[in-house]
């Protein structure tokens, strides 16, 4: 059994590695998004694409163990964490430590993709408002002052001295 709960470590640790590198990924994405800089968007996409096709497999692998760590045990399934209570003394601290690294690491991602969608949702009503502009073709009613109402609120354009 113990056997099963090291290769679980192991891959447990492969996947925060993914996770982090899937992170640094969504960081540079972020500040592509923030810059402009859309041209890169494609390639920066594209390893984060082929990151998630290393990670499948681990977590496959993963998920392998612990159907075997749940047979041993005698129950149906068994998560991450109901393994966590499973594992033997003489590397419970060693599991707890990977554990913590991989929830840490999966947070991390999560935050930054948080982040990320939102940037990328205003980039997706930025475009919608650009091409209804150019649809719209400049009419006057379309983007106009005049067409949200009066407004006339004093600023540092407008103001006479």
């Amino acid at each position: 059994m113990n056997e099963l709960f090291f290769l679980l470590i192991e891959s447990m640790k492969e996947e925060a590695v993914c996770y982090r590198r899937l992170a640094l990924l969504a960081r540079d994405q972020k500040e592509l998004l923030m810059s402009g800089n859309i041209g890169s968007l494609p390639e920066n996409i594209r390893l984060q694409e082929k990151q998630v096709f290393v990670l499948t497999p681990i977590l496959g692998h993963r998920n392998e163990m612990l159907a075997k760590l749940a047979k041993m045990l005698g129950v149906k399934k068994i998560h991450l964490v109901g393994a966590a209570k499973k594992v033997p003394a003489e590397i419970a601290e060693e599991f707890s430590k990977v554990f913590e690294d991989l929830v840490q690491s999966a947070k991390e991602l999560a935050l930054i993709n948080k982040v990320s969608a939102k940037l990328l949702d205003n980039a997706v009503k930025f475009s919608k408002f650009t091409l209804k502009a150019i649809r719209e073709g400049g009419k006057k009613k379309s983007f106009s002052m005049s067409a949200v109402g009066e407004y006339k609120q004093p600023s540092f354009v407008n103001r006479v001295v």
